[in-house]
């Protein structure tokens, strides 16, 4: 086999990896307030009903529910954004589950619909972790390259084993 196949091979396979994992849900806005990274457990809101807006994996379904019902399904775009409205919310604390897939987003709403000039949200963040979660693509890649060179290896070590055993010169 030659080094250009490969290096084609190995073209694919790192960049087919990537596609495969999903875009993580997130909630960027709720009504003016900026999620972005911060994780609000609580968020005071008054004014209108907020719209609530975020990114999952393009064109993935968005559950979110309301209380104790789902309230909508909404289908991300092809870039991965989705935005919801809620029809009706009670005055008062909702608990609000966003999910898709194996994530969910889960806060609870205090909603007091006084008109107000303008909509302020009021958040409490929430305790800041000791210690930093894992994440990173590469533990998805390291595998597969460590294998792949493992592979490679035993194949060039058997192939002078298997030479010799025939009495050939090895290379």
């Amino acid at each position: 086999m030659k080094p250009p196949f490969y290096l084609f091979w190995a073209g694919v396979l790192f960049f087919s990896i990537g596609m495969v994992f999903a875009q993580e849900l997130s909630l960027t806005r709720v009504g003016v307030l900026s999620t972005v990274g911060v994780n609000y457990d609580n968020i005071s809101y008054s004014g209108a009903i907020p719209v609530m807006e975020g990114t999952a994996s393009p064109s993935s379904i968005v559950y979110i529910k309301i209380k104790t019902s789902t309230d909508a399904t909404e289908a991300a775009s092809p870039s991965g954004a989705w935005s919801f409205t809620p029809g009706v919310l009670d005055l008062g604390i909702s608990a609000i589950v966003i999910s898709s897939g194996l994530q969910a987003i889960t806060f609870n709403l205090n909603f007091n619909a006084t008109p107000a000039a303008t909509p302020t949200a009021t958040p409490t963040a929430s305790p800041v972790p000791v210690e930093l979660l894992a994440t990173g693509v590469w533990e998805y890649y390291l595998p597969i390259v460590g294998m792949g060179l493992m592979i490679l290896f035993f194949g060039k070590f058997l192939k002078k084993q298997m030479l010799f055993w025939e009495g050939r010169k090895r290379s």
